[in-house]
């Protein structure tokens, strides 16, 4: 099953598996770093990558969104929760909007920038995205793995009990080279009805030093931030990062 067809068939559990994640707090961080690097005057912010609109849902009330990712099952999930947002089908690594009406953000998050698999395509991309920026407008993406936060070949189980379903989800992580293969086995049980599939995603696994090069080559002036938090990272902590560049 392709990746595309398994999003399609599995995307109504996507929320389901990542119930705990904190997407308010990191919203939070989003509106707080664009009010202190931010210099256009504009609050048009592009969510590249926004999956079921999760983000969203807590940036409209501060943001005139529009919402992308490539997966159509994704936006019929995003549209339902952020009705009078503007969801559009579309690829990072193929970006192409109106130029006439760029914006002020554009954040890209959980790790979605590492479906770049390497620093060429890495740099495509933050070209792209520096192309619909305006001038003084921010750019953030978040890395969950990377170089120095890279905890070896693990396995991860999230599972999902309520009413008539029951989920498992079993993750690994091999690396092949500056690869992440991501190997992802889902068992459902929903109504009574048993199924199960394995989803592959391959992940770029980035040098922090190497990405704030790329930024600076592609017209943005860096700030690294330690998880969503408001302390600059730096080698010796082993965290997450959020990269934000300004243009």
């Amino acid at each position: 099953m392709t990746e595309e067809q398994l999003y399609k068939k599995y995307a109504k559990y996507y929320d389901k598996i990542y119930s705990k994640k904190d997407y308010e707090s990191e919203a939070e961080f989003i509106k707080w770093a664009v009010q202190k690097h931010e210099t256009s005057t504009g609050n048009n912010l592009l969510d590249v990558a926004c999956g079921t609109g999760n983000h969203v849902q807590f940036l409209k009330d501060q943001f005139s969104i529009v919402g992308l990712d490539i997966n159509p099952e994704m936006l019929k999930i995003a549209k339902k929760k952020n009705a009078k947002v503007k969801f559009i089908k579309g690829d990072m690594k193929n970006l192409d909007l109106d130029k006439s009406n760029k914006f002020d953000v554009i954040i890209c998050m959980f790790a979605a920038i590492a479906y770049n698999l390497n620093y060429k395509e890495l740099e495509s991309t933050l070209k792209s995205f520096n192309s619909h920026l305006k001038l003084g407008g921010v750019l953030i993406f978040d890395l969950h793995i990377h170089e120095d936060y890279w905890l070896g070949d693990r396995v991860w189980v999230d599972t999902v009990v309520e009413n008539d379903l029951k989920l498992a989800r079993i993750s690994t992580s091999p690396k092949r080279k500056d690869v992440l293969d991501l190997n992802l086995i889902l068992f459902v049980k929903d109504k009574g009805k048993i199924d199960f599939d394995i989803d592959h995603h391959q992940i770029g696994l980035f040098n922090v030093g190497k990405i704030i090069k790329v930024m600076e080559d592609t017209g943005f002036e860096p700030r690294i931030y330690a998880g969503f938090t408001k302390k600059p990272w730096n080698k010796k902590m082993k965290s997450p990062v959020v990269f934000i560049g300004i243009k």
